[in-house]
């Protein structure tokens, strides 16, 4: 019964998921339904790009050394070269 719909604004129609190819506004999640889902979240980008990933791995490793010892050892250029010459 799914029905795919060329429309792309949000506010009509009554929809169940809402597939996006870039990030979502937080506006846009405060207005949707609670049954509705999208497959993107605000700030997605600080897991899905690896740079953002490694630096917020290596800030909660600072804090929790015991819990993020599950990632190798990570380093982003050209701002870590310096430690990376010396590893």
């Amino acid at each position: 019964g799914w029905r795919i719909s060329k429309d792309q604004d949000w506010t009509k129609g009554d929809w169940d998921l809402w597939w996006n190819d870039l990030g979502i506004d937080s506006y846009f999640l405060t207005q949707a339904k609670s049954y509705q889902k999208v497959n993107h979240f605000p700030a997605m980008y600080q897991i899905a790009r690896k740079t953002y990933l490694a630096k917020n791995l290596r800030r909660l490793q600072k804090l929790y050394p015991q819990d993020f010892t599950f990632f190798p050892k990570t380093w982003c250029l050209p701002l870590d070269l310096p430690e990376l010459k010396t590893s």
